[in-house]
């Protein structure tokens, strides 16, 4: 009778323990989802029965994607990326459900589409739109829409305010050398003036025109605020005009976001409303 094979540390396929890990990172931020965040690295290992050094490195990971903010000394919350993925899930976050209504007055507003992008690392990710009565694009509110940061005003409304660090990063992956200062100065203008605009950057025969949402603490950028629509109905002069009610929209909306995904928000919460746990349950 043949014995089963004895599992030994350098018997182990490749892909089973890039798999024992991948599911071990997700154990990590399920985990973490439901803790009072921001959560300490102590605290993290203690729940995960991880050693703090592998609890660490596991952390460093997610933070890296997006998945985890680290809060400094504070510790560790669910992030940004995290909870884009979740917004793809159905029922929507109450997160989420908490900007609805501002996405509908800038719909009502503008006569257009407003959507709500959330940064998932180099890129941004639609989660959340609302278009105007008797509208008919409906092809532009693509949930989990998922583009480059150097692209569209929903993306560079974003990069503009990034630390210039993490920036060039970004830059550095998705533009060609050449390109590359024509879109700092660019990005430079964005910041002077508190909007970017685009026309047909993402979507062709589409304006649009965009906000970033910063966090009060310190003006690190969540995601943005965009109003779009055909050229015909939006030219120049027309998209312009909406930069007022949009930056005012944004200024409501921040705060609310920062609150819960914001890497130096001061709220303490019980769990956040966006988990893994949750998600894996329903």
């Amino acid at each position: 009778m043949t014995k089963p094979e004895t599992r030994t540390g350098s018997s182990v396929p490749a892909a089973t323990e890039q798999s024992d890990s991948a599911l071990r990172a997700l154990r990590v931020l399920e985990l973490l989802a439901g803790m009072e965040q921001p959560a300490s690295l102590t605290a993290i290992a203690q729940v995960t029965r991880l050693t703090k050094t592998r609890t660490y490195r596991i952390l460093r990971s997610l933070q890296d994607s997006g998945f985890v903010h680290h809060a400094g000394r504070s510790g560790y919350r669910v992030g940004s990326r995290a909870i884009a993925l979740a917004t793809l899930m159905s029922p929507r976050p109450a997160l989420v459900q908490s900007a609805r209504p501002v996405l509908m007055r800038l719909a009502l507003t503008s006569g257009e589409t407003a959507t709500l992008h959330l940064r998932s690392g180099g890129h941004r990710v639609l989660v959340l739109g609302e278009e105007s009565p008797g509208s008919a694009l409906r092809r532009v509110v693509l949930f989990g829409e998922r583009s480059p940061l150097t692209s569209g005003c929903g993306g560079t409304s974003i990069l503009a305010h990034l630390p210039q660090a993490e920036a060039a990063e970004v830059i550095e992956e998705h533009v060609p050398a050449e390109s590359r200062s024509h879109l700092v100065e660019q990005l430079a203008e964005i910041r002077a003036q508190g909007y970017a605009v685009s026309y047909s950057s993402n979507h062709p025969g589409m304006h649009g025109i965009a906000t970033a949402l910063l966090d009060p603490a310190d003006d690190y950028p969540l995601g943005s605020l965009v109003i779009a629509g055909p050229e015909q109905r939006l030219p120049k002069p027309a998209l312009l005009a909406l930069a007022g009610p949009l930056q005012a929209a944004s200024r409501e909306l921040a705060p609310r976001l920062a609150a819960v995904i914001g890497p130096n928000s001061s709220v303490r919460l019980a769990s956040l409303d966006v988990t893994i746990q949750d998600l894996l349950t329903r």
